[in-house]
Order: structure tokens, then C-alpha cells, then sequence
């Protein structure tokens, strides 16, 4: 392995870095009775259910690139034209979700 220079390096260490804090501080919440008693109902569910449309929205977009990445390599490999293929891929991904 070598060594890794990019100009990125410095944000990504510092989002993984957020993320595990983050996470950290959440999972020791619940060692404070108090900070527990604070938190109602209304705001646990709400947090879950944006937490829960986040994941389905990053799963469905992950898998709508690779659908139209298929859709279009197929395309191209059937004669169509570059524009063509890149057309009749979104429209064939854009239809397999419904």
C-alpha cells in the first residue's frame, strides 16, 4: 500500500471522524437517565422516520444508477447510437421502479 495523497484527504478523515463522534454520543445518551426523560415520543419518532427515509432514499438512488448504467450498456451493445442508448436508459430505469 502507498501512500495516499489527495486533496480530499483531510475532509473524508474529518466526516469519519463527525460520524463516529456522533455515534458515540448518541449510544452514550442513554447512560443518563435524565437526557433519556427529555426526549419525548413525538421527536424519537420523528428522528426515526427521517433516519428511515434517508436510507430508502440512498438505496433507491444507488440502485436507480446502476439500473440506468445497465439499461444503457445494453442498449449500446444492441446498435443504438450513443444518445440513443443514454435516452432509452433513464426512460427503462425511471420505468423499472414502478
Amino acid at each position: 500500500m502507498g501512500i495516499v495523497d489527495s486533496d480530499n484527504l483531510g475532509i473524508a478523515f474529518g466526516a469519519v471522524i463527525a460520524a463516529g463522534a456522533s455515534t458515540a454520543i448518541g449510544a452514550a445518551v442513554v447512560f443518563f437517565p435524565k437526557l433519556v426523560k427529555l426526549a419525548s415520543r413525538r421527536v424519537l419518532a420523528a428522528s426515526l422516520g427521517f433516519a428511515a427515509g434517508v436510507m430508502t432514499y440512498v438505496s433507491f438512488v444507488e440502485i436507480f444508477q446502476k439500473s440506468v448504467t445497465a439499461f444503457t450498456d445494453h442498449a449500446v451493445e444492441g446498435g443504438y447510437s450513443e444518445d440513443a442508448s443514454a435516452s432509452r436508459g433513464y426512460v427503462f430505469g425511471t420505468l423499472s421502479f414502478f
